[in-house]
């Protein structure tokens, strides 16, 4: 009996050490699987704050593009208008070079005409008076 009593001991003890470890590894894989569900969960979320960042940063890209769009249309008026307004101020200007060229053209034909008229009486008065009948008959 006494070595039944010291093989079941020895099971025993040998039973209590295995599991002893057996529990102790338990609690190691424990710890992991705990490390790994918080890996895992920071693995997911970090991919969650990229994905909402990737979708930030798209939607400032986006709106930046369309504010610059904006702008570059807005530009683009100024300038269209701008072209548009000065082409119209050189038409009103040329217009008004011709017209005043045709009143400076009329009064020059009005003065010429006054010429004209002032001399044809001039020559009427002096050849009424008879002092270029005698120059007249020589030229003609």
């Amino acid at each position: 009996m006494e070595t039944q009593s010291f093989v079941l001991g020895v099971l025993a003890t040998y039973g209590l050490t295995m599991t002893a470890f057996v529990i102790k590894g338990m609690v190691k894989i424990s710890r992991l699987v705990k490390q790994q569900k918080s890996l895992e969960d920071f693995i997911s979320n970090t991919r969650l704050e990229m994905d909402s960042r990737e979708n930030e940063i798209r939607r400032i890209l986006s709106e930046t593009n369309r504010e610059i769009t904006m702008v570059e249309k807005t530009i683009m008026q100024r300038i269209d208008n701008e072209i548009e307004n000065t082409r119209r101020q050189l038409q009103n200007e040329v217009q008004f070079i011709h017209k005043h060229e045709d009143e400076i053209e009329k009064e020059l034909n009005r003065k010429i005409s006054d010429a004209f008229s002032y001399t044809d009486s001039r020559i009427d008065k002096v050849v009424l008076s008879g002092s270029l009948k005698s120059v007249k008959k020589t030229l003609v």
